[in-house]
Parts: C-alpha cells; structure tokens; sequence
C-alpha cells in the first residue's frame, strides 16, 4: 500500500488501444484483413495471423482457446468486452533467456468492460530514475543490480519484483474510482492521416485490480531468486452500450458513410488528444492530468458536435455526460493546478507532496494560499513528515521575498506546469540559461508571454495550458480572478489574449511552409475559447 505521505494527487489515465473495425466489443474485427490501422502496433504486426483471422472474422472470442485469440487482445482490442475471459502471459524473456526458465505462463484474468493497462515509462529504468526521484519511491537499486547480475545480460527495464510493485502501485494509486476518467486512445486509425492521438472514447474507472506475479516451475538455477511482476493491471471503465456513463466516438458510423460518400472529408469528425499532452498519451498508459483531461473532453465535445450533423442516433446522452465532467474537473483543478511546481521552482523540497498534501486540507475550488502562507509561518502545520520539506532557510527566504517575486510565484501555480517549466521562469538564472528576456514585472504584466517566450524550449508551455490559467471557467474566474497586472477583466478578447493567438496561428503555418499569411485569414482562423 501507498503511504499517505507518499501517494500521488488523483490523476486520470491514458490507455492505448488497436483501431477495430467492431467496437472493442470481444470479437475478431469484421474485416481484418483490411485493419491496417492496428499494424502500426509492434505486438500485432508481428504476431497477426491474417487468414486465421479472416477466417474468424466477427467471432465472438469467449468460443477460442488461449492460442486462437485475435493478435489485438494483447494490445487491449476488447476492452469493451461486456464479458470476462482469461489467457496466458509469458515472461518475454523465458523463451530465449537461460535465466528465465522458472517463469512459467501464468494466467491473466480480464473482467467485462476493462483494459489491462501498462504504464511502460514507470518500467523503463532512464525515466524510473527520475519518477522515483521526483515522487520519493524508494526503489533498491542494490536488489536490482542483483537481479541483473542474475539474468547475465542488459535490460532497459526494471526487473526486481518489489521494484515493480513500489512503481505500479504508485502509478495506480493515483487513480479514484468514480473521480479518475479513462481515456482510449489509438496511434492510427482510418478517418485520417495525422500523427495525433486519436481519441476513441471516454469513461471513468470503476475499479483497479489487483497486482500479479508471474507462476513459476522448478527449472533453473534462478529458481527462488529471481521473481517478476505482470506489469498490466486491469482497470475497468464506465462505458456501456447506451452511454450514461461514457461514451464512444461514432468512428464507425462516420466510416460507414465515408464509403457512400467519398468525398466526406472523415478528419472532420475526429477528437484528437492536445498536441501538447503527447507524453500524457504515449508509452501504453500514463497519467493524464486535470488540464490535459479537459482539453482532451472539449475536443470530444467538438468532434460529437460535428457528427450530429451527419450521423443518426443520440449524441446528447454524450454530450450532457461530457459537460457533467468538465464541471467536476473544473471544481478538481482548482485555481492553482501548477502549485507544486511553483513550490519546487521557490526552493521546496517535494514541492509537489507539499502541494498535495494541503490539497487535502482544502474544499474544492478554494485558494491554497492562505494555508501555504500559514505552512512557511509554521512548517509543522504540513504533518505526516513533510514539515522538514520547508527548513529554517527556506522560511526566511520566504519571508523576505519581495512583493513581485510572491507575485510570480502565485501566477505561475494558476498554471499546470512542471517543475521545470516553473523554474525556468521563476529562477532568474534559469532563465538567463534558456536566453529568455523578460523581467518578472512584464511576466505579471502579460502571462501570455510564458508562452510566446518558451516556444523554442525543448519542453515548451502550451498556449492552451497559459490560457486555462489566464482565461479559466467561470466557476473558478468568478471566485478567484486573476489579480492586476495579470488578469483580463473577463475580457475574452484581450489584445494580450489575442495576441498569443495570433502568434501561434502564424508559427502554425510556418511550419507548414508559409512564411506570410493574409491579414483577413489570421482573423478568419483566430477563435477564442470562451473558456478553459
């Protein structure tokens, strides 16, 4: 279990999933020999047996053994599964590794309406490193080096058994039954020739099963020694036929009438995920945040919008569903997302433990600030061992920051940042290194320069992301607005605002090749959001 101290705030997650002509529901796909979308996935492309499946094309997979199921289950082709069924997973190393005889196929149950998700980036040693360092998983790098000594040979990955269990649980502990959404996504699909994320569907997870570790047998001297987790966990969602609890794009519909008509322009009707969220939709499943899970319903939203048009059927039990949980995670959000990361851009040790931690002393959509100002006055405050995060030198460098600085700071937290990002705009050193030139004073005065000056950084601030902190719902402008220099007045076409919109319809065509774009068409493609 998760201590308290240690658990991650609540996040919602990506899953990846092959295209399948039939709804995910538990079949073959109808016509798999045409599914070239799912062979951009190195696990189907490699074991896809194209007669066998077009010889069960349709078929219901609870009637096949273990060694007939379509090459798509292993990457979460049935997810919409409205029934349970099992299959082996074998270690991929006991069929070529001397090392791994022990391993024995172990048994993998997948209950009705679930993913078995696999968070690939929380297994790869380079980035464990790092996510261990940042959210204080205390992983046994001795135990490891054992265990590698043990196999004879190099890995990317994690390979002790408690290490995998310290990341899993971590990564799973951060999802809430209920509260966490589940966002499907597929690499390719038909309806357009993007290198986006397209975005499948969307409901909430139900319920997170439990770890497995593999079986074993007798063979080999490794015997006893060397133990493995399974890396999947199942995750069940909400979505169900009908959609009152989440939902399916039409994609299929929409496919349908694109063979009638092949002039319907099909990229038309596609939710793709936000462009800058990609790391959010890589590497089989990640966490999602509360920002990027807004950005990613209202691009639904769009795209369900445009299908009305064209497809038949209720797209309203969606639509309401969708619009139900833009206002929870709005209330969730909060007006400070980025508080853990203007904390660890100031100098606080575990900035983003410090934030959660007085996340939960807080209602929803109420102004951490008071409660971090009391925290800096007396440490002992945080409890459950994070007061020794905020020491005596950061107490007084605290209260001796000057009233622009504290300024900063407090801006930077309305948005959803990481810890880098912050700190390169707070530590004036920082910023020096990254050959941005602007005082905090300007910052304060245009927020819509973090994103106009950060576009060349190898990990750049999204304009989406200043402009939901800027320009936010009004359920979290209206109580906590934006004080002066910074805020808009509720003016949704700010020249500062536009600005910045301006700037990226420009750098857009840039990179498509022009260099001049017509004044009436910058006007043309300018469209503000009402809100975040």
């Amino acid at each position: 279990m998760i201590d308290a101290a240690t658990r991650l705030p609540l996040r919602h997650i990506s899953v990846r999933v092959p295209w399948h002509d039939n709804g995910w529901n538990g079949t073959v796909c109808s016509r798999p020999k045409e599914n070239a979308a799912c062979l951009v996935l190195d696990q189907i492309r490699e074991t896809r047996d194209d007669a066998k499946e077009a010889e069960n094309a349709g078929q219901d997979i609870s009637e096949f053994e273990n060694q007939n199921f379509p090459a798509c289950l292993r990457e979460r082709g049935g997810f919409m599964s409205p029934f349970e069924y099992s299959r082996n997973i074998t270690h991929p190393y006991s069929a070529t590794s001397q090392s791994h005889q022990h391993f024995a196929p172990t048994r993998y149950r997948y209950p009705e309406f679930s993913a078995a998700c696999t968070p690939y980036r929380w297994t790869l040693v380079e980035s464990a490193e790092e996510i261990a360092r940042e959210n204080e998983i205390g992983l046994d790098w001795e135990q490891e080096e054992r265990s590698r000594e043990l196999m004879g040979f190099k890995s990317s990955w994690l390979q002790e058994k408690h290490n995998h269990l310290d990341m899993l649980d971590t990564f799973f502990g951060a999802l809430e039954p209920e509260q966490s959404l589940c966002f499907f996504y597929a690499k390719r699909t038909p309806l357009a020739e993007d290198p986006r994320r397209v975005i499948v569907g969307v409901g909430r997870v139900a319920h997170v099963g439990q770890a497995v570790e593999y079986d074993y047998s007798r063979m080999g001297e490794n015997y006893g020694k060397l133990r493995s987790m399974i890396w999947e966990r199942s995750v069940q969602h909400s979505i169900r036929p009908g959609f009152t609890d989440g939902f399916l794009l039409p994609y299929p519909q929409i496919l349908r009438l694109a063979e009638q008509d092949p002039d319907l322009d099909t990229s038309g009707f596609v939710a793709f995920a936000p462009e800058e969220s990609w790391d959010e939709f890589s590497y089989g499943s990640e966490h999602v945040s509360h920002d990027t899970a807004i950005a990613s319903l209202l691009a639904c939203a769009d795209a369900l919008r445009a299908a009305q048009s064209i497809v038949e059927g209720d797209l309203d039990t969606p639509l309401r569903w969708i619009d139900t949980r833009l206002n929870e995670l709005r209330q969730m959000r909060g007006p400070c997302p980025g508080l853990g990361a203007a904390l660890s851009a100031f100098g606080v040790e575990h900035g983003n433990f410090v934030a959660y931690n007085i996340a939960t002393e807080l209602k929803e959509n109420e102004d951490p600030w008071l409660l971090v100002e009391q925290a800096f006055e007396e440490p002992a405050l945080l409890g459950k061992g994070l007061e020794r995060r905020i020491g005596g030198t950061t107490v007084r460098k605290w209260k001796a920051l000057p009233g622009d600085r504290r300024a900063l700071l407090k801006l930077l937290s309305r948005f959803d940042l990481s810890a880098d990002q912050a700190t390169r705009f707070y530590q004036e050193t920082e910023r020096e290194e990254a050959r941005i030139s602007v005082t905090d004073a300007e910052i304060l005065a245009n927020p819509y320069l973090l994103y106009e000056l950060d576009r060349f950084s190898i990990d750049p601030i999204a304009l989406g992301t200043v402009d939901r902190g800027v320009f936010p719902d009004e359920v979290i402008r209206s109580e906590h607005p934006l004080p002066e220099p910074s805020g808009l007045n509720d003016d949704a076409v700010d020249p500062r605002r536009v600005r910045a919109f301006v700037v990226s319809i420009l750098e857009g065509a840039s990179s498509a090749g022009s260099t001049l774009l017509p004044q009436n068409r910058v006007i043309q493609e300018v469209e503000l959001p009402r809100s975040g």
